[in-house]
C-alpha cells in the first residue's frame, strides 16, 4: 500500500513539531538565585543608564566566585569562567518597601561560544510574571558594561583601568561605600 505524499509530509511536520515543543529554553535565573552571594555589599541605589534611579542587587552563582585575576601589562585582568551567571534584581524605586519584589531581572551569562554573545557574555532579561528569558540583541548592555573595563563614574571608578570582563563589581574588590559616586 502506497502512502500519499501529503500524509508523509504531515507526519514529518508533526514529528518535528513535537521535538521542538519538548525542547525547553534554558533558564539562567534559576529559582535558587536569591540564595546566591552578592557581588558587592554596596547599596546600589543611585541612578545609572539602563536601570534608572532604582535599587539594584547583583548576585552571582558559585562559578563566578572562582575567578582569579591574571597580570597583563602590569594590570590585573579578570576573565570570568564560562558558566558564570550574574542576576541583577532591579526594583521599582531606590528604596523599595520591605518584601517588595523586583520589577525586573537582568542577567549576564558568560558563554563565549554562544553565537549571541557580545564580549563573551549573553545579556538577558527575565519577564517576572512568567519567568520567560530573552537574550537582548541590541548593543546597549555591552556598550555600557564596556565602561567597567576602564575609568568610569560608578563604584570605585576603576582607577587603574583593569580589564574587569564587563563586570562593574568584581567580588571582593569593593565592599565599602568608599569611592561610590551618587
Amino acid at each position: 500500500m502506497k502512502v500519499p505524499r501529503a500524509a508523509l509530509w504531515f507526519a514529518a511536520f508533526l514529528a518535528l513539531a513535537s521535538c521542538s515543543a519538548s525542547k525547553k529554553a534554558t533558564i539562567y535565573a534559576t529559582a535558587d538565585y536569591p540564595s546566591w552571594k552578592r557581588t558587592t555589599d554596596l547599596v546600589l541605589d543611585y541612578p545609572i543608564p539602563g536601570h534608572q534611579n532604582r535599587l539594584r542587587i547583583p548576585r552571582m552563582n558559585d562559578m563566578g566566585f572562582t575567578v582569579k585575576p591574571t597580570m597583563e601589562g602590569g594590570k590585573r585582568h579578570w576573565d570570568f569562567p564560562e558558566g558564570t551567571v550574574i542576576v541583577k534584581e532591579v526594583y521599582r524605586t531606590p528604596t523599595p518597601a520591605r518584601g517588595e519584589p523586583p520589577i525586573q531581572l537582568t542577567i549576564m551569562v558568560k558563554a563565549p561560544k554562544d553565537l549571541n554573545a557580545q564580549g563573551g557574555w549573553l545579556w538577558i532579561t527575565q519577564n517576572l510574571p512568567d519567568g520567560a528569558e530573552a537574550v537582548f540583541m541590541g548593543n546597549f548592555c555591552i556598550t555600557c558594561h564596556a565602561n567597567a573595563n576602564e575609568k568610569h563614574p560608578y563604584g570605585d571608578g576603576n582607577p587603574s583601568e583593569e580589564f574587569r570582563d564587563y563586570v562593574y563589581f568584581v567580588p571582593g574588590e569593593l565592599s565599602s561605600g568608599v569611592g561610590v559616586k551618587k
